[in-house]
């Protein structure tokens, strides 16, 4: 079978790249609105608000059938959902106590094993270890009163990291969940098993959304812009991509959460940092742009 990429396969390629790069933006930029309603709903509160509301307007719009399930699908289906629900709870737990930016790099650090996994050519590893210099000048200690390393919430870097390992999950069951489930009822049964397993945050701030309803329709906002939008993009481009081209493109994310932090939540990176960015990008479009095996899954 011949191994060139074929121009409709990299057009392919790009279109899952694109689909990727418009999910992670629009999931940042959700995050951003997200933090600013930890006030009025708390951050496990707004984890269940805008998981649980994703769910129900995925199943207003596309509802599986009932045979759409049997033991097999249900086996990976439970995983898949609990990833969503881990990755989820415990990102809004280290938002409420770090920036968005080292958020996400920490939470980085699971796709990034996926990356440093099965390498076999050198450009592989010269795009990981881009990646690695771009993740030490975000995270490096700067002092307290630069925001360093040693400064931040140990809980909140605890709960960040746990975010990483569900990312892993995620990556390599949504996937296989790709291939098995058109993007959008994928999508949306998995949406739908992390919303009951998150129901436990959402029940005791129902109250608080009563009494305000303005921000309970931003918080509905959140649940499309960073949950319903980035998770069907994600499964079109899990159905095209590998778990370890997963693994590298979403080294965009720590440049588009530090980006989003900074133009939303006023959360300024130091120069070094933003430095830290730029090797993450050009890891991300280094690996796109001399990727040469066929990426289309079985």
């Amino acid at each position: 079978m011949n191994s060139t990429v074929q121009p409709h396969e990299r057009h392919d390629q790009l279109k899952a790249v694109g689909c990727l790069i418009g999910g992670i933006s629009s999931f940042q930029i959700g995050a951003s609105l997200a933090k600013g309603l930890f006030p009025y709903f708390g951050p496990t509160g707004m984890v269940g608000l805008r998981v649980c509301l994703a769910a129900v307007i995925l199943l207003c719009i596309w509802r599986p059938t009932r045979g759409t399930l049997t033991t097999e699908r249900l086996k990976l289906l439970i995983p898949y959902g609990a990833s969503v629900a881990i990755m989820n709870f415990c990102f809004y737990v280290a938002l409420v106590r770090l920036p968005l930016g080292i958020v996400v790099a920490l939470e980085f650090t699971g796709p990034l094993t996926l990356a440093l996994t099965g390498s076999r050519r050198w450009l592989d590893l010269c795009w990981t270890l881009f990646v690695i210099a771009g993740l030490y000048l975000l995270l490096r200690p700067e002092g307290a009163a630069t925001g360093g390393f040693h400064s931040l919430d140990l809980f909140g870097i605890a709960a960040a990291l746990l975010s990483g390992c569900g990312w892993i999950i995620y990556i390599l069951t949504g996937t296989r969940m790709g291939n098995m489930f058109p993007a959008p009822v994928a999508t949306t049964l998995g949406m739908t098993t992390a919303g009951i397993l998150l129901l436990p945050c959402l029940i005791p701030v129902l109250p608080a959304v009563v009494h305000h309803p303005w921000q309970g329709g931003e918080a509905l906002s959140v649940a499309v812009l960073s949950s319903a939008v980035p998770y069907i993009l994600d499964m079109m481009a899990m159905r095209r991509l590998t778990p370890r081209d997963l693994g590298i493109l979403l080294s965009m994310e720590p440049m588009l959460g530090a980006v989003s932090g900074f133009v939303f939540l006023h959360e300024a990176l130091s120069a070094s940092r933003w430095l830290g960015v730029l090797c993450i990008v050009v890891a991300s479009a280094g690996n796109v742009l001399t990727g040469r095996k066929k990426t289309t899954a079985h």
